[in-house]
């Protein structure tokens, strides 16, 4: 067996999808769909499998205008291989976060070194908000992928591979190649932005072409001593200088770095995959799913907070420190020591130095992430998952300057390093504090979730007796401590708990009672996981409509109603003879039961009964 330095040299891709596989693999336990958008999400894709309409997406029975077509159409291919399962409308997020992975160990292999490559695509893959999303039914895993590997197709290019000999790439200290990319991979980087826009909106493709474009452009202007001038002035205060520079060199950059990214070529490629679905369902819709999805789901989250996604400007960076833990007790430490090298070497002169490539490798990972962040921070909604895509440039930053000081006599920054284990340590107790804590409020049972905090919190122990002695191996428990806390965290863990997500298991009883598949009703409250495990249209009734709901109880012992307990009382007064409550539940994070009404026992006698949750595989 190959010793794991060996493997990092000569098998770096094997290691990453050995263990990548592994971390994911531990996070596909059995437990229904979370929260409302996994199971609205898949709904539409089963309805899609089931009426073999793949172009317009339906939701029971309304047109569904929040996402694009492309998240759907992956979880009905899963459906179609694996059936209606909740494994097969995940796999796609655990593929995608995968792929990007090994899009992050190409990189990092070309730019810096395999080590640095392996490190990077481990690090995306164990930080907490990654594990989350690889294993959900949303589309944020397949965007990032699809951004990721687009993005490094168009500025690969503009840094040379670092593996191959002088003679072969070229002296790196030279400025950035001048010639553009060939046609055929900016075809190819256009697809992908194209199916990106296809997965989450005009965001696949403006996201990411502001980040090669910008970060190409501002390289054009600095690549010659002459040209930075101006900008070292501007840093000095002196700010005409800048202005000056950029009309009289800014603008021919900016057509200059239009032509050597083909802009053109690749925008033709990506409305060439994208636009025939959004023609296609606007044909079918009456143009309904373009304007809505377009005027409120777009401009609309932009300008006003939707669904109570509000926070303030620094609301990404902090939840960032959150979704990319464990690694994020270090990632402010790498940002400042990359942004730090940057300035000095912009105030010297020294941006065509020996270590061109790895200041140019710097800009481009800091550019990136201040695209993401700072775009989505100006934006009135808010939510962790929107600045998933800076989460690859943020695991390549701590890779990069991880690898770097793991091989230096001394470890460098004692202080920094002794903030983030203390870090590191906090995020555990943290989590094992938060399980317990929510248990009080709707997790019942679930207080051995929290052994998971004991990971991080171990591994901070051994970081603090040992990194000083042992850095490379330092580095290489970090990435070990990722993989296990968040594939725990994510599988076991997360399992455990949802044995308190309830209310799929009393859709499982309605089923069960009806002997076969119920016909279900509710009454007021709709949710996106009755909709999924009902298997079929759920009507639903609003506050006076009890009329209504009675007539359908009374229309055959297969039809259930769900309510919640305060709203039975409306429907009590006027229930058919015979019927009654037949099971009640109380979902995740509510303070009422829901109550599930439908046919008593021949002897007319009501049977209270909890709801099932046991496996809710089918």
């Amino acid at each position: 067996m190959l010793p794991l330095h060996s493997l990092i040299d000569r098998r770096p891709r094997l290691l990453v999808i050995a263990l990548g596989t592994a971390a994911l693999a531990a996070g596909f336990v059995t437990m229904p769909f979370w929260d409302e958008d996994e199971p609205r999400f898949a709904a539409i894709a089963r309805t899609m499998v089931e009426s073999g309409d793949w172009v317009v997406p339906i939701f029971n029975g309304e047109l569904a205008v929040d996402k694009p077509v492309l998240m759907h159409w992956c979880m009905a291919l899963g459906f179609s291989a694996f059936g209606f399962t909740e494994f097969a409308a995940r796999l796609p997020s655990a593929i995608a976060a995968l792929l990007t992975a090994l899009a992050l160990l190409r990189a990092g292999s070309r730019w810096f070194n395999p080590a640095t490559g392996v490190t990077a695509a481990l690090a995306y893959l164990g930080c907490l908000l990654v594990a989350i999303e690889a294993h959900a039914a949303t589309p944020d895993a397949i965007l990032v992928a699809l951004t990721t590997w687009g993005s490094l197709l168009l500025v690969e290019p503009f840094l040379p591979d670092r593996r191959l000999t002088a003679a072969a790439a070229g002296d790196s200290t030279q400025p950035i190649t001048r010639s553009a990319i060939s046609l055929t991979r900016a075809l190819l980087a256009g697809g992908l932005f194209g199916l990106a826009v296809l997965c989450k909106g005009p965001i696949g493709f403006v996201g990411p072409i502001v980040v090669v474009l910008g970060w190409t452009w501002l390289n054009t202007l600095l690549e010659k001593p002459e040209q930075i001038n101006p900008v070292q002035q501007s840093l000095r205060g002196q700010t005409a200088g800048l202005v000056q520079h950029f009309f009289r060199a800014g603008l021919p950059a900016a057509w200059q770095t239009m032509r050597q990214v083909r802009l053109l070529s690749v925008t033709v490629a990506m409305l060439a995959v994208a636009a025939p679905w959004y023609i296609a369902v606007g044909l079918r819709t009456d143009w309904a799913w373009p304007a809505g999805f377009f005027f409120v789901h777009n401009v609309g989250r932009f300008v006003a907070p939707m669904e109570r996604h509000s926070g303030g400007p620094l609301f990404h960076p902090l939840t960032m420190l959150i979704g990319f833990y464990p690694w994020s007790c270090f990632l402010p430490l790498a940002v400042v020591v990359a942004a730090g090298r940057l300035w000095r070497s912009w105030r010297t002169g020294m941006a065509v130095s020996s270590d061109s490539q790895t200041l140019r490798c710097y800009g481009l990972i800091l550019f990136w992430m201040a695209v993401w962040v700072g775009g989505f921070s100006l934006a009135a909604t808010k939510l962790p998952n929107y600045i998933m895509p800076a989460y690859p440039a943020a695991a390549m930053l701590v890779a990069a300057l991880a690898v770097e000081a793991a091989r230096q006599p001394s470890w460098p920054f004692p202080r920094w390093l002794a903030l983030g284990i203390g870090g590191l340590a906090f995020g555990g107790i943290a989590t094992a504090a938060t399980v317990l804590v929510a248990t009080f409020f709707g997790l019942t049972g679930s207080e051995l979730a929290a052994a998971v905090g004991l990971i991080p919190l171990a591994g901070a122990c051994w970081l603090a007796w040992s990194a000083r002695l042992q850095p490379a191996r330092a580095v290489a428990v970090m990435a070990g401590i990722g993989l296990v806390y968040s594939g725990l965290a994510v599988g076991p863990a997360a399992g455990w708990i949802s044995r308190a997500n309830t209310l799929p298991g009393l859709l499982d009883e309605a089923h069960t009672h009806a002997g076969g598949t119920a016909r279900v009703g509710v009454y007021p409250q709709l949710t996106p996981n009755i909709v999924y495990y009902s298997r079929g249209l759920v009507t639903q009734w609003q506050p006076g409509q009890t009329a209504a709901a009675a007539a359908f109880l009374a229309s055959g012992a297969d039809a259930v109603v769900i309510v919640p307990e305060d709203h039975f009382a409306e429907l009590a007064a006027g229930l058919p003879r015979g019927t009654g409550v037949v099971g009640r539940t109380r979902p995740l994070f509510k303070k009422r039961d829901f109550l599930l009404v439908g046919t008593t026992d021949p002897t007319g006698e009501t049977s209270p009964r909890t709801a099932a949750t046991g496996s809710l595989t089918r």
